[in-house]
């Protein structure tokens, strides 16, 4: 039964997709009254009708029309975008003051082909202009889309000062958003909601990090070497994660998917032929740790976080990762 396991384990690793993120949404009120809303997404992901709610692309069952759209030149991805554009639109909504605004395409940008087993960022840009000046806004993303994130800026003086991350799960509302008297999120708020983050990254999205866990738990039944594998599993990724958004480390997703992918194969391949002592697993937990480090960071570098949160941030998430691990 634990070899049946090993190989199962060795099949998943071999299977390659590309990660499905939420969308970035940046809201900018100028002084004009003009407000641009920039999103940043994977375009192909939409267009196929994949959210969030999935992992990996090859666990939706339309993963095909998503490979064909991402093998796409842009020019020819923005062709098609124009025939889907209105059903992108219909999937969202954005209020000012308590009225749905009509948004205009003001900008696609698009990234060449590249490297097909990792996302292509696009960013759209949408713009409305506004007859009188906003107190309140208001977003939805659609569900079928899954989880977006949302921040604003408004100009004053010349200045233009970003909120916090508003984290928006399954088509979930932003709520009223009174922009003269912003709320932020309080820091035990904000502890929660990433702890809550956290989890969701590995159960039910992050099976690759679970299936590398089943790995070391299948190289040691007897629980204090177990324990002993687990914790410094965490230590590793807790090293490069705080590395990597701290900017220190950055290694490109491209790279780092494919060696998630290969430490789990490694693992099941060392079960299946060798019966290595318990410190020399340590040692390649350790160093395949620091690579699942990098792979949680990928999602959070997306997010500007200011200094003051950055810590409580990074340690809720962490122990939400650790949560669902255990």
């Amino acid at each position: 039964m634990k070899k049946i396991l090993l190989l199962l384990l060795l099949l998943s690793a071999l299977v390659q997709a590309d990660v499905v993120k939420p969308a970035l949404v940046e809201v900018s009120i100028f002084a004009d009254r003009k407000v641009e809303i920039v999103i940043d997404l994977s375009l192909e992901a939409a267009m196929a009708g994949i959210g969030t709610q999935y992992k990996n692309t090859t666990d939706a069952p339309n993963s095909t029309q998503y490979d064909e759209l991402r093998a796409l030149e842009p020019k020819v991805l923005r062709e098609r975008f124009k025939a889907f554009e209105l059903q992108f639109l219909n999937s969202i909504q954005f209020n000012v003051n308590d009225k749905v605004q009509n948004l205009h395409l003001s900008r696609t940008k698009l990234d060449i082909v590249g490297y097909k087993k990792r996302p292509r960022k696009t960013i759209l840009t949408y713009s409305t202009q506004l007859s009188e000046w906003p107190k309140t806004i208001a977003w939805q993303y659609g569900k079928i889309h899954g989880d977006s994130a949302l921040r604003y800026q408004v100009a004053k003086k010349n200045q233009y000062n970003w909120s916090q991350w508003q984290w928006l799960r399954d088509g979930k509302p932003s709520g009223i958003i009174d922009i003269n008297h912003p709320e932020p999120l309080s820091t035990n708020e904000r502890f929660l909601q990433f702890i809550s983050i956290g989890f969701d990254h590995v159960i039910p999205k992050g099976w690759d990090h679970i299936l590398f866990i089943v790995g070391m738990a299948l190289s040691s039944l007897l629980w204090r070497p177990l324990l002993l594998l687990v914790t410094t599993f965490t230590l590793a990724h807790t090293l490069t994660l705080g590395l990597a958004m701290y900017g220190v480390v950055e290694i490109s997703a491209r790279v780092v998917e494919p060696l998630i992918a290969f430490s789990i194969a490694y693992v099941a391949i060392e079960n299946l032929i060798v019966n290595q002592s318990i410190k020399r697993k340590s040692v390649i937990v350790f160093l395949f740790g620091l690579i699942h480090g990098l792979g949680f960071a990928t999602m959070l570098k997306e997010f500007e976080m200011a200094p003051e949160s950055f810590l409580t941030t990074l340690i809720g998430f962490n122990v939400g990762v650790e949560l669902a691990q255990i």
